[in-house]
């Protein structure tokens, strides 16, 4: 009761404090303000906040993986990795970089970690796109595609070679 005893005499005090014109001024600022939020969403920027979601289609675990140096988690064998969210990205191009580990089985095998680098341009994104999908493919190729959800643009690539060639519809 008290606080809202305090907030009231302020909002008095501050509001009719303040010049007729300035009031009518301030009040006009907000209801502009919520029509261009909630009525014309068009002329918002296009959002650059996203969430990277990570594929693979290669038999070797990605230990890490970057999009324009933000962080984009790991992802094991023929699989697919969390999502990591909040994230901001944006230009024209988009450079990935990756570093494949490898299993206990390759390590034996005398494989070696490597680090790879590509730099692709950057897919067309509408406004609803909130997921850059990064699906990582045989011969150190690497796809990017955008979406609105957590289904991929190229949900029909298969997870492994044996299951299906390779191709794009």
């Amino acid at each position: 009761m008290l606080v809202r005893w305090i907030w009231n005499w302020l909002f008095t005090q501050i509001w009719y404090g303040l010049p007729k014109g300035a009031r009518w001024g301030l009040g006009a600022l907000f209801a502009g303000y919520f029509v261009w939020l909630f009525f014309l969403p068009d002329l918002h920027p296009m959002p650059t906040d996203t969430s990277i979601r990570g594929h693979s289609h290669i038999d070797r675990p990605v230990h890490r993986f970057w999009v324009n140096d933000r962080w984009g988690g790991n992802l094991g064998p023929y699989g697919g990795g969390g999502t990591v969210c909040c994230q901001r990205i944006s230009g024209d191009t988009a450079e990935i970089e990756w570093i494949l580990s490898i299993t206990g089985e390759q390590e034996r095998q005398g494989m070696e970690v490597e680090r790879h680098s590509v730099t692709l341009p950057m897919p067309e994104r509408s406004r609803e796109d909130r997921y850059l999908h990064v699906h990582f493919l045989p011969d150190h190729e690497v796809k990017l595609g955008w979406s609105s959800d957590l289904v991929s643009p190229y949900a029909h690539l298969p997870k492994r070679p044996d299951m299906a060639r390779y191709q794009e519809r």
